[in-house]
């Protein structure tokens, strides 16, 4: 029985060993800062109500200053709930130059506001990349009043720490 017990445990042993040998080592380039000025103009597509809360489905354009500099598009939705706070969540296309490094990058956008005259707080992260921004990952935060109406520019300020990922 001590000798089943035995080789039991040589075998886990050494396949516990061999595995982890054999995992392959991931390595991140290093984190940089990334920081600059996003001005968008939303339009409204579509409008719902739900009781007290207004749903708006948006389509935005965007330009961007600073670390990321280009263009985007963005899809979204913003709630305006019974309480007078607003929501915002978005998937952002962008194409242009990090670091100047140039393909395509999806991002998703979230955010809030406490009322419609404070300015807007949130996130963004990078889901992927194209290019030479294929291997781009990165996150961070947004603020500022944003567009003061549908169809005019507005500014949204960002930061965050961005890195490349080795090919």
């Amino acid at each position: 029985m001590k000798k089943k017990s035995m080789v039991f445990f040589i075998t886990v042993l050494t396949v516990t060993i061999l595995s982890t040998l054999l995992v392959p080592v991931a390595y991140a380039g290093p984190s940089e800062h990334a920081e600059g000025l996003w001005q968008y103009k939303p339009l409204i597509l579509d409008v719902k109500e739900a009781d007290c809360n207004t749903f708006l489905t948006t389509f935005e354009e965007g330009m961007w200053t600073g670390t990321f500099e280009g263009k985007s598009t963005e899809d979204g939705k913003v709630v305006i709930h019974c309480s007078g706070a607003w929501s915002f969540k978005g998937i952002v296309s962008f194409d242009g130059e990090v670091n100047g490094k140039s393909g395509t990058l999806t991002m998703r956008a979230v955010g809030t506001r406490p009322d419609a005259l404070t300015d807007w707080t949130g996130t963004w992260v990078i889901i992927s990349g194209t290019g030479d921004l294929a291997n781009l990952h990165g996150q961070g935060t947004w603020w500022g009043p944003g567009a003061p109406a549908p169809g005019v520019w507005g500014d949204i300020y960002y930061s965050g720490e961005i890195h490349f990922e080795p090919q």
